[in-house]
């Protein structure tokens, strides 16, 4: 019960994802941007989240998850708004933000919720089952989100999102229980590093600008220098500030817990890789073969349509084999689909013989393998630190879906073509999926029991 009243804020949440791609090409025409510029409603998405996620598990701890569950959705809907009105494409980027910012509260108080209705015991299981709910609203988001964009345009389609989510907001007041009987409220926990949070959300705007712009700007360009010495200085003072702050954005002594280093990282580099690749083949079905919109959404949702459900079949085989019995095929099939794809795609639309072989394998990798990288950090994180565990691997996989997005998108620009765009994208997903299964190979083959307490660090 409290998965499907959760799932139904996820799922309309996550629609949004798969659409905001679909709607690329469109945004750019209707402003006349370029694709680095409209980019950011993606990668400034993606760092306002990997940012709000440690705030947003304070308040929660501190007014209650159901708070702030409905608080984020509520944000996230005038974001839906903004978008819908956005005059200009800064308005729009505004917008994201906003939205971003709802989605980041709501992630928080979401995750908490299901994985307190769970056990420790099921904690795979209980992951799986919310990338479950996710692949399924990617799955129709694409399908949902090409269908409006050809008959209402993106701005009816983004502006729907507003009365879906105040309608979603009154059934979770309605039914959610309120977490706060019972359970000891942290009124007396201090608020958490909020310079951490600014030098975050700098490091990586920065870093992603410098990797944005690379293609016009060149490599030695100042501009380009400037950004990368401010986001290394930045990530300097976050990592700094973390080892000293009482309530760090980074808790570095989890790092000391069997397993959380090696599955934030895979939760970085193979999970964070699927940004960057839908882009990809969103430009490949729309720009480079010239499907419509309604037939490249219906193309896209393969994709998703396999690794949702297979999402929550690799947690349950995760809890009682390990991680590495899922995260290791899934890996490997997702670099078998890059090397597919690299010598596979040309410029003549196959959908039958290319697209569909090549995103089944790639779609099975998926589902096996990324809320497994998510699973594998969290499996022996103490329950007193399971909420700082969480955030800090999503944050991982925020920050690798943003570089993601600016590498390809960076990649496409210099192809000169969608085709060859994918073709390097394609390549570039080989390479991280092999380093993939290479790390996996250090996981333990059978999972540990859950470490206590007084493990850690502190």
């Amino acid at each position: 019960m409290v998965l499907a009243l959760v799932g139904s804020a996820l799922l309309l949440t996550s629609l949004n994802f798969s659409m905001m791609f679909v709607a690329f090409g469109d945004i750019s025409e209707s402003f006349d941007a370029s694709e680095a510029t409209v980019s950011w409603a993606l990668t400034g998405f993606t760092i306002m989240m990997a940012s709000m996620i440690i705030p947003a598990g304070w308040l929660a701890d501190r007014y209650g998850r159901k708070r702030i569950l409905l608080t984020g959705l509520t944000i996230f809907g005038l974001g839906a708004a903004i978008i819908g009105w956005s005059p200009t494409v800064v308005v729009l980027i505004i917008g994201r933000l906003v939205q971003a910012a709802g989605l980041g509260m709501q992630s928080s108080a979401a995750l908490a919720i299901v994985l307190d209705a769970f056990g420790s015991q099921r904690r795979s299981s209980a992951v799986g089952a919310i990338g479950a709910l996710g692949g399924v609203s990617a799955a129709l988001g694409p399908v949902i989100g090409g269908a409006l964009l050809d008959v209402l345009g993106w701005r009816q389609t983004f502006g729907l999102n507003t009365p879906a989510a105040i309608l979603v907001a009154v059934l979770l007041w309605w039914q959610l229980a309120d977490d706060r009987a019972g359970r000891p409220v942290a009124t007396d926990r201090p608020p958490p590093d909020m310079l951490g949070v600014v030098g975050l959300m700098v490091s990586i705007s920065s870093l992603a600008l410098a990797i944005v712009q690379l293609d016009e700007w060149g490599w030695s360009d100042p501009r380009i220098v400037g950004a990368a010495a401010v986001g290394l200085a930045a990530l300097a003072l976050l990592i700094t500030r973390s080892l000293s702050h009482p309530d760090p954005v980074l808790h570095l002594p989890l790092y000391r817990v069997p397993n959380f280093a090696l599955g934030s990282s895979l939760n970085l580099i193979v999970a964070g890789s699927f940004g960057g690749m839908y882009l990809a083949f969103v430009g490949l079905l729309i720009d480079g073969w010239e499907l419509s919109l309604g037939r490249a959404g219906l193309a896209l949702s393969i994709i998703p349509v396999i690794g949702g459900p297979l999402s929550f079949v690799s947690g349950a085989i995760a809890d009682r084999y390990g991680h590495r019995s899922v995260i290791l095929p899934g890996t490997l099939l997702m670099a078998g689909a890059g090397l597919f794809f690299f010598y596979a795609t040309s410029e003549e639309p196959s959908v039958a013989s290319v697209w569909i072989p090549g995103s089944i394998a790639y779609g099975v990798g998926v589902g096996l393998a990324h809320t497994a990288c998510h699973a594998s950090a969290l499996r022996e994180v103490p329950d007193a630190r399971i909420g700082v565990g969480g955030a800090m691997s999503r944050i991982g996989l925020d920050v690798g879906s943003t570089i993601s997005v600016a590498v390809v998108v960076v990649l496409v620009a210099s192809a000169g073509n969608p085709v060859d765009g994918v073709r390097r994208a394609a390549l570039l997903l080989t390479i991280t999926s092999i380093v993939g299964a290479v790390m996996s190979t250090r996981l333990a083959p059978k999972p540990a029991e859950p470490a206590t307490p007084t493990t850690a660090g502190g």
